[in-house]
């Protein structure tokens, strides 16, 4: 049973990880198991299912604590229910080896255990609802950074801002950014002067920007951005900041890329990143009228559709099968992406490449483990597009997360609900939170 989860941390050679998990690892290797039970403990309210696993080992072990095996069993069913793949076969092990009174007493210690828990794995019930906002009349693109020009540098600036009821954008704030602090005012300055349509009410919005030179972001650079700061290798080890900036490289990459990658839950991480999933293809444009919807279709080599992977026509789409009919370009890949969404306008449907990964290839998949790992970046981050995070950093008082939430719950009409989490940012001396207030008041 010992370290069935742990990993020697000597190969790590880019900035050192400060989170609970990575204290928690370190304090473990060196024998400091009162240390590892803390910090591991810490990192329960979070969901880590990996901190779960290993206290349940610990307390198989009789590491640090008093050996318990039903204890341990506990935590490993803890486990298994956030989503530990191999925690389930292991609890189904130690099943057969406990008694009806035993394990009645594991299932209460259980439930006490899953009190602690805040954050629970992700399910499309998370999923943010869709809003109608009004449409952008001007656009003023950022400019690019002298020094960042000189450098080569590329990146993105994703933010949040509030609409006024003129259509004017005021309080501005970086929610992400990578490189961190490289594009950031250019695009603030930027957003300052767009408009939208007026409508009398004000809105919140998310925007990314995106910085590149020379026809986009090469994967070879990227490549040997992530090899030379290891930060494949350190994410894998479970390391907080190598997840973190591991999540910023694959937003940055996946943005300046036309392909399509289609999550998939099922595969296993691979041992190795291929980024060549993110290169861009060739264009490729449909030969047919009258589609309207969303499909994923595989194609013979000359371009003609012969299966249907998943396909959502739109009752206004005049075109309800798709086999037989025809892309055209030149293919270098096999299934691609087709959508179109509004009747309305005479653009042809996108089409872009589609290719079937693993969820290690999603920004969001790195950013969630480092927020379950401590790193408080990445839980903010997690916390603008996820409710679980969001409502785990209001329950932690975090000032930039109670000045965003208080601001959408006034324009939702819970005002008092609202002034009260302003309120609150204002008095943790959250920059915008004055400001947010006084737009919204």
């Amino acid at each position: 049973m010992k370290k069935l989860w742990f990993f020697a941390a000597g190969l790590l050679v880019a900035q050192p990880a400060t989170a609970d998990w990575w204290q928690a690892l370190t304090a473990y290797e060196q024998q400091n198991y009162n240390l590892a039970q803390q910090e591991f403990e810490k990192l329960l309210p979070l969901g880590n299912k990996d901190a779960a696993f290993n206290l349940g080992a610990m307390y198989f072990n009789g590491e640090g604590v008093t050996q318990d095996r039903n204890k341990a069993l506990a935590y490993f069913m803890l486990a298994a229910e956030l989503g530990r793949a191999d925690a389930g076969n292991l609890v189904a092990q130690q099943q057969q080896n406990i008694d009806a009174q035993s394990l009645a007493a594991v299932e209460q210690q259980l439930q006490l255990l899953k009190q602690q828990v805040q954050v629970w794995p992700k399910s499309w019930e998370n999923e943010p609802a869709v809003v109608e906002r009004p449409n952008p009349i001007k656009r003023v693109p950022p400019k690019y950074p002298v020094a960042a020009a000189k450098a080569g540098q590329f990146g993105y600036v994703a933010m949040r801002f509030l609409v006024d009821e003129r259509g004017k954008v005021q309080s501005a704030d970086v929610v992400d950014a990578y490189p961190e602090g490289v594009f950031d005012r250019e695009s603030v300055r930027a957003i300052s002067r767009w408009q939208y349509e007026a409508t009398g009410s004000k809105h919140l919005f998310n925007v990314r920007l995106d910085f590149a030179m020379d026809g986009g972001v090469r994967v070879e650079k990227v490549e040997e951005l992530i090899d030379q700061h290891q930060l494949w290798q350190g994410a894998l080890m479970g390391s907080p900041q190598h997840q973190f900036l591991l999540g910023g490289v694959l937003r940055l990459v996946d943005v300046q890329s036309r392909n399509y990658l289609s999550i998939d839950d099922s595969l296993d991480i691979e041992p190795q990143l291929d980024l060549s999933v993110f290169r861009r293809t060739n264009p490729v444009k449909v030969d047919f009228d009258g589609f309207v919807g969303y499909a994923v279709v595989r194609i013979a080599d000359d371009g003609t559709i012969t299966e249907e992977l998943r396909a959502d026509f739109a009752a206004e789409s005049k075109v309800k099968s798709l086999l037989g009919l025809k892309l055209t370009g030149k293919f270098d890949h096999d299934v691609y992406q087709i959508v179109k969404n509004d009747v309305g306008h005479n653009k042809a449907p996108w089409v872009s490449a589609s290719f079937n990964v693993p969820a290690s290839y999603s920004a969001n998949f790195w950013w969630d483990q480092a927020a379950q790992n401590g790193h408080r970046g990445a839980q903010r981050i997690m916390a603008a597009y996820d409710k679980r995070w969001e409502q785990y950093l209001l329950a932690q008082q975090d000032a930039e997360v109670m000045a965003w939430v208080g601001s959408r719950l006034i324009l939702e009409g819970q005002r008092q609900q609202g002034l009260a989490l302003l309120d609150a940012a204002i008095a943790k001396s959250y920059p915008l939170a004055e400001e947010l207030k006084k737009q919204l008041m």
